[in-house]
């Protein structure tokens, strides 16, 4: 499943969400599910080479990927925390799944 697919499923999900997911849940949610910390970053640490997070800017949320030499590439922007929280969840299981399958 690709990046395309994460932005679906999240687009998908807001219609039947109830609740709103904020950087302290998605932290639980990740560490419930067994994702290391250095696996993420949530913005409260230096953005390092080839990591997926969140950063906040004036009134957007960025989920990114930096690459090599600390180029970043902007995965998706959103005007709120909960789906931009969303997306770095669905990515971060997709990854860590794939990790397993290829054990």
């Amino acid at each position: 499943m690709g990046w395309q697919k994460a932005k679906q499923l999240v687009k998908a999900q807001e219609l039947n969400r109830g609740q709103k997911m904020n950087k302290n849940d998605l932290e639980i949610k990740l560490k419930n599910l067994g994702i290391e910390e250095n696996d993420y970053n949530l913005g409260e640490k230096p953005i390092r080479d080839l990591e997926i997070g969140l950063m906040k800017e004036v009134n957007e949320w960025k989920v990114y990927q930096s690459l090599e030499k600390g180029e970043i590439n902007i995965i998706d922007t959103f005007d709120n925390e909960s789906d931009a929280c969303e997306l770095l969840l669905k990515y971060l299981v997709m990854r860590k799944n794939k990790k397993e399958r290829n054990r």
